[in-house]
């Protein structure tokens, strides 16, 4: 069949690109030696620290505080060929470190000039993260490739067209993907100060092995559930046996004691923040999941000071769903198991910034969120089933005032976060205080 002979091909190539050791550290030994040289082929380097405080870092019912400094070292070229770009990011959490990251992005960039009026871009990327022990499941690399189009089809109106496709890797190999995103959008700037835009995306993400294990017996209705457990926390991709009965199946929430979101947090990467391992719906090969979105924003100057926008979008899922038994949302920790596929519905925005002074900004954000997770059921705190999909609400308040001097810029922020679901676990708030600055360095003249 012609899918299935995609998939071998996607699977023999991810295994070739991806042998997670020896794949991050030739990465990461390439990103150091190039930015060694750096300053033989970059016009610009960024460095950029911010230091940030949450009373909610698991934002889940229960609030954990922790505190998350974060480092980037970004160095970009610029000039009539290839141009080279890359990054170094550090996070660091303070109490629940195994949370803690390191990333290193490479990537080649070319632009093509289309006529006066339009252009192609394209650029080539490599990436990887490493986290903590206890959370070396997240660890993975990424090749990533970009395509952009983009037209004047008049002085004041914009066509765009991009595209990005990328295939990463886990330690975990349940997580494995292949993703491709496609986006239209179109832009109109009047004599009013007032700008118009429109845009419609698509998106597939391939799972390729999401829940495919290695069995060497049949699992009866009377096994212990902490053998299950177990076997679900350390088992990864082989072939495939009997499925576990999904009435034996662990559940989270403290009855079953899984215990708070602090405590299960030592469970490590193979178990979600409730206590329930990723890998508890069990499928016999790839799972995919389509989502087609389209999105609106009207932007209006208001005197030489002030401006006002108005933004939202919505999601529908054309195919597929979340095909793990559970979703985390960490504050500012990638989780594969909650991103853009990972949800439907819609987003509202209202946004206000005030140029204070020459250098002074400031800006305030409303956002409105209503998601719905196809694929997770919602529990109740012992760890029953509500027999319904786990369906969010989110208000969200930030302030934030910006100081740009030639070189540094410095900001402070401050976000409220009120999140309602009919999950008890996913009904919480939050704060978030942050601080930092961004450096920038001229390294040579732009071509």
């Amino acid at each position: 069949m012609p899918g299935k002979k995609r998939m071998r091909i996607e699977i023999n190539f991810l295994k070739k690109i991806a042998k997670t050791k020896k794949y991050l550290t030739k990465l990461f030994g390439l990103t150091f030696v190039l930015f060694l040289v750096s300053p033989a082929f970059t016009s610009t380097v960024q460095f950029s620290l911010a230091h940030n405080a949450t009373n909610n870092i698991f934002q889940s019912y229960q609030p954990m505080s922790d505190q998350i400094t974060s480092a980037s070292l970004y160095f970009g070229g610029d000039s009539e060929s290839i141009a080279l770009y890359g990054s170094f990011d550090l996070n660091y959490l303070y109490k629940y470190s195994g949370l803690s990251s390191f990333a290193g992005k490479l990537g080649a960039d070319y632009l093509v000039p289309a006529g006066s009026k339009s252009a192609f871009y394209f650029a080539l990327e490599g990436e990887a993260a490493v986290f903590r022990d206890l959370y070396n499941y997240f660890n993975h690399g990424t090749i990533r490739f970009l395509a952009n189009f983009k037209s004047y089809l008049s002085s004041s109106t914009i066509l765009r067209i991009d595209s990005q496709s990328q295939l990463r890797n886990y330690k975990y190999s349940i997580f494995d993907y292949f993703a491709e995103n496609l986006t239209l959008s179109l832009d109109r700037y009047f004599s009013t100060r007032t700008t118009i835009k429109a845009e419609a995306s698509y998106g597939y993400k391939n799972y390729f092995h999401p829940g495919v294990i290695t069995q060497t017996e049949a699992i009866s209705p009377l096994t212990e559930a902490a053998n299950t457990s177990s076997l679900l926390g350390i088992t990864s991709v082989g072939t495939v046996g009997s499925h576990v009965p999904t009435s034996i199946l662990p559940q989270g929430g403290p009855g079953s004691g899984h215990g708070n979101p602090g405590s299960n947090y030592e469970m490590g990467g193979s178990y979600s923040i409730r206590g329930i391992p990723y890998q508890t719906v069990y499928y016999t090969g790839s799972q995919s999941i389509q989502v087609f979105a389209v999105s609106g924003l009207i932007a209006q100057g208001l005197g030489d000071h002030l401006g006002l926008s108005f933004g939202g979008s919505k999601q529908w899922y054309l195919k597929g769903e979340n095909p793990f038994a559970s979703s985390d949302e960490f504050f500012m920790v990638e989780n594969p198991t909650y991103d853009q596929f990972s949800w439907q519905g819609y987003f509202l925005r209202a946004k206000l910034t005030a140029e204070l002074s020459e250098r002074l900004h400031s800006e305030f954000q409303y956002d409105y969120f209503s998601k719905e997770f196809p694929g997770i059921t919602s529990l109740d705190l012992d760890g029953n089933s509500l027999g319904i999909t786990r369906k969010d609400t989110r208000h969200q308040f930030s302030a934030r005032v910006q100081l740009d001097l030639p070189k540094v810029s410095f900001f402070v922020n401050y976000s409220y976060l009120k999140n309602t679901s009919n999950d008890p676990w996913f009904t919480w708030d939050g704060n978030v205080i942050s601080g930092g600055l961004t450096w920038n360095l001229s390294v040579s003249q732009s071509k």
